[in-house]
């Protein structure tokens, strides 16, 4: 935002949010370490993508496509976004449903998590960074909302899908209009 001139600044101008992810700081059910996506044949047995896990040296990744060595994929520092509260998306499904319905050779994968948090509630009110496990999972007080650069913000109760328009947000939304 800083290299476009930041938020817009005409006096006429009210800045609002919408979050599809509470304030509570209560996770979306999304374990982190756990596979999401599994290959099953000949040519993708051995790949396996995991949610996120906190912490150094976290394997996310073994990928296998007609090759013996599986090669692993490690990330480092990262939090668990993955069952963060927010928008969510079914980023995982939507590689499986593109891989199964390719059919390679008799290969598919299984995938027992298709979602992952997409965009985390403190990155839809430009609250917090979301680079650590407090900084996604901390409840957001009505103090720290008066620090957003919106006029006003609103949480949704819950974790729903990313920019699903619920009757909740929606109502919300109509009553700031002018």
């Amino acid at each position: 935002m800083e290299e476009v001139g930041n938020w817009p600044q005409a006096r006429e101008t009210r800045l609002i949010a919408l979050a599809n992810g509470p304030e509570t700081g209560a996770g979306n059910g999304i374990h982190p370490g756990v596979d999401a996506l599994t290959g099953r044949g000949a040519t993708v047995a051995g790949t396996v993508l995991r949610t996120q896990s906190e912490g150094e040296d976290q394997v996310v990744a073994n990928l296998r496509v007609l090759t013996t060595p599986t090669r692993e994929v490690h990330t480092n520092g990262l939090p668990d976004i993955d069952g963060a509260p927010g928008g969510t998306l079914d980023g995982f499904g939507i590689l499986a449903d593109r891989l199964n319905k390719l059919k390679l050779l008799g290969s598919g994968v299984d995938n027992p998590v298709r979602g992952h948090c997409f965009v985390p509630a403190v990155s839809a009110v430009a609250l917090r960074e979301p680079d650590t496990h407090d900084n996604l999972y901390t409840p957001i007080g009505e103090e720290e909302l008066e620090e957003t650069p919106f006029h006003a913000v609103k949480l949704s109760s819950q974790s729903d899908t990313h920019t699903l328009v619920t009757e909740e947000l929606a109502t919300w939304f109509l009553d700031q209009l002018p």
